[in-house]
């Protein structure tokens, strides 16, 4: 009990109170910590789970700095939220407190010009880019070869994201994207095509270890995925090629820049013999680190709290091997997603099933009975998310294919409020 409750007596404060900080509020709290969290919302959902709630505005640097210092803050933390990064940065900076993201992080993460150009400096493989601006010249229509990706040079959360197959297409995109970006900027690079792919990874005293890759699917009847795939399941169907040809090439990038302690993930698409990255962040990535966790005992979660509370990730990292990523087993996340409609939710069934399911190591239910939402989606809407983890490819499919059967989501009238369910047999 002790070694639980090794952080007695200690606050952290955490920035953001959505949703998915819950998990980080909960593990802190269960290391004996005093978990305090910090937004604009005073109904943040984390805020009702934690030991304090303090409702101010986490981009306020100045306000985040004073009030750690009347309360004796110890350590300072956020999770899921890019825009976040940043006052998180500056307030550990001005406190002398730990945080493991640096400056260059923070540039490659948030300017995707940035990251691009870093990349092609080590050789690590990224879209041809068309275009970064504000207005497009004739030149550049002529230029391109459809389909191409447009999105905001600074934006987050893929909001503002898309593809497009015509001029037209385009132009539309164009003026989302723009509305998205804090600088009016947008770029336009080559639509990757493949199999997409989000992968994670961890540095301890500046040795890094890939903890897994996940290959992430969307069904027909999506465009592409927002925020959320239909289904990610790992390991990657490419992970021995990229431990083999891309590993070594993104470590040396990070090593060269500086990065010894901290995590980040980053996104791309495989198809056949080649692998090309899109985009990385400097924190916490989807919702894999609860299967990262149960399939090799490796905790995101665990290690940004106990890095902002002693500046320390983890004891040491050398006797994890370089292939960890290769799980020995099936991890899989689900996520039944509403469609993008106005509706009030009527009735959900299958609930009881789901958490009794033997491989469903946990889940999140986002949306209730009597949950009005609306057709403005700037991003994806999971009504539940579902980690399983299976013995083997089969017995995934399995359960899979029984989940899809029995869950359902329906509006007042009676009818279906899901998007389209994955399925596993065509894996």
């Amino acid at each position: 009990m002790e070694k639980l409750l090794e952080f007695k007596g200690k606050k952290l404060l955490v920035l953001g109170g959505l949703t998915l900080a819950c998990d980080i509020v909960k593990h802190a709290q269960a290391m004996g910590a005093y978990v305090i969290v910090a937004d604009y919302d005073e109904n943040s959902p984390a805020k009702k789970i934690a030991d304090d709630a303090v409702l101010i505005n986490a981009l306020d640097v100045d306000a985040i700095v004073n009030f750690c210092k009347k309360e004796k803050v110890d350590g300072i933390t956020t999770g899921f939220v890019d825009i976040l990064l940043p006052p998180c940065y500056e307030a550990c900076k001005r406190l002398g407190l730990p945080y493991y993201v640096t400056p260059k992080m923070l540039i490659m993460s948030t300017s995707k010009i940035d990251f691009k150009n870093t990349c092609n400096e080590y050789g690590v493989p990224v879209p041809q880019t068309y275009f970064v601006g504000s207005e497009i010249t004739d030149d550049i229509y002529q230029a391109i070869n459809y389909p191409v990706f447009v999105k905001p040079l600074d934006g987050s959360g893929s909001r503002g994201a898309g593809v497009c197959n015509t001029r037209e297409q385009l132009d539309a995109q164009f003026v989302q994207a723009k509305h998205f970006s804090v600088s009016n900027t947008v770029v336009i690079e080559d639509y990757l095509t493949g199999r997409e792919f989000l992968l994670n990874y961890v540095a301890v005293n500046g040795e890094y270890r890939l903890i897994s890759m996940f290959d992430r699917y969307i069904c027909g009847d999506r465009g592409s995925a927002i925020n959320y795939s239909n289904l990610a399941i790992s390991p990657s169907k490419a992970i021995h090629q990229y431990l083999n040809d891309v590993n070594n090439k993104v470590i040396s990038m990070f090593k060269n820049l500086g990065f010894t302690d901290g995590i980040f993930f980053l996104q791309g698409y495989a198809k056949d013999d080649k692998i090309t990255f899109f985009e990385m962040g400097c924190r916490l990535g989807g919702s894999y680190y609860n299967l990262e966790r149960a399939c090799i005992n490796i905790d995101p979660v665990d290690m940004i709290i106990r890095y902002a509370l002693t500046g320390k990730m983890m004891d040491k990292i050398e006797d994890v091997p370089v292939d960890v990523a290769n799980y020995k087993k099936t991890a899989i996340c689900i996520n039944y997603l509403l469609k993008g409609m106005t509706a009030t939710i009527g009735s959900i069934r299958g609930l009881k099933e789901v958490k009794n399911l033997p491989s469903c190591i946990s889940y999140e239910q986002r949306h209730f009975v009597g949950d009005y939402y609306s057709n403005e989606r700037t991003v994806d809407r999971p009504v539940l998310s579902l980690y399983l983890v299976e013995d083997s490819l089969e017995s995934a499919r399995k359960d899979v294919n029984y989940l899809n059967s029995i869950f359902e989501v329906k509006d007042e009238n009676g009818e279906s409020l899901l998007m389209q369910k994955f399925n596993l047999n065509n894996f």
